[in-house]
């Protein structure tokens, strides 16, 4: 149980961050605690919405709640939101104008990013149906995140591949103090020890 279950709302009023990550027995966030500027709730599985009189918050963790079926259009002052892994989330708002970072990974029921968002620099949002097929209603500079994006995923194996075929790769791997020169260095004496003559022995 979290400090919601557990302790008086009296006692929560002043808190400015409230951590009830992962509470089997949550079904709701109170209302009356309007000085929140940071609230986890991530991993909540009877949490179904996020009270709309919360406008101080700058950072939510919602992740993983499969109740939750909206984000308030009131929390104008949030920055960080990360609502992955809710499978009943339908929107963003619109209204999230100072929004910096989203994560909405795995969100099929997400058609599409509002084009207001447009202090949106980090923006993860793969296993969701809407990143192919509505790229024209996001804001100007979202195409270049999601390519940012995909590269992350598989770009960076395929300049690994690349990079591990270079001369400069193989100088730095099989120098003489680096893990492949040694290695390089014990097969070698491995093989000329094979190689040496067993060394004769005289009887008098």
């Amino acid at each position: 149980m979290c400090r919601i279950c557990e302790e008086p709302l009296e006692s929560l009023l002043d808190s400015t961050y409230l951590d009830c990550a992962h509470c089997p027995d949550l079904v709701a966030i109170p209302p009356e605690l309007v000085n929140l500027t940071g609230l986890d709730c991530n991993g909540c599985p009877l949490l179904a919405s996020i009270p709309g009189t919360l406008v101080r918050l700058k950072e939510l963790f919602c992740r993983n709640n499969p109740s939750l079926v909206s984000i308030p259009d009131t929390l104008v002052a949030l920055e960080y939101l990360n609502c992955s892994f809710c499978p009943r989330l339908v929107t963003i708002p619109a209204t999230l104008v100072n929004l910096i970072a989203l994560y909405c990974v795995r969100c099929p029921l997400l058609l599409h990013i509002p084009s207001t968002l447009a202090k949106l620099t980090v923006l993860y949002g793969h296993d969701c149906p809407w990143l192919p097929c509505n790229a024209g209603s996001y804001p100007a500079h979202l195409p270049s995140l999601l390519r940012l994006q995909r590269w992350f995923r598989t770009g960076r194996k395929q300049t690994f591949k690349r990079w591990i075929r270079t001369k400069a790769f193989n100088e730095w791997i099989f120098h003489p103090g680096r893990i492949g020169g040694k290695l390089v260095k014990r097969q070698l004496e491995a093989e000329l020890g094979a190689m040496r003559p067993a060394k004769k022995q005289w009887v008098e």
